[in-house]
């Protein structure tokens, strides 16, 4: 989950160097989430082939991880002709939107997950 919660920060890092017009910088965060992802991926994997991930909530975060990375793939590898400053095409501000999503989304299951999993306090169950 902490990996998954790192390429988050990092796609949002991206996001907000694309805001602040800084190209450059939003490429090379994204070169560095591309590994990230890609080890988020392979490990929720090995989770599901190993049997330590036998809930439906777990084959639904690796639908999204795989999911994410190509899209992530897409917005980096657009940007990287453009590597020099000016501003990516619509495409890869559109991919890593897109690829947000999908990791928060994935991000939210897994939360809800461990929330499921701790159970409602018995002080606040309804009557």
């Amino acid at each position: 989950m902490r990996l998954r919660l790192v390429v988050v920060a990092l796609l949002l890092g991206a996001a907000l160097a694309d805001g602040a017009g800084q190209y450059l910088l939003a490429y090379y965060v994204l070169v560095v989430a591309v590994p990230m992802a890609a080890a988020t991926s392979l490990l929720a994997l090995g989770a599901i082939l190993d049997g330590t991930a036998s809930e439906p909530l777990d084959r639904a975060a690796l639908a999204l991880a795989v999911l994410a990375l190509p899209l992530l793939l897409l917005t980096t590898t657009v940007r990287a002709p453009v590597a020099g400053g000016d501003a990516p095409p619509t495409v890869a501000a559109t991919a890593l939107v897109a690829c947000l999503a999908v990791l928060i989304l994935q991000v939210l299951l897994a939360g809800s997950a461990r929330v499921a999993a701790i159970g409602v306090p018995a002080a606040s169950r309804a009557e």
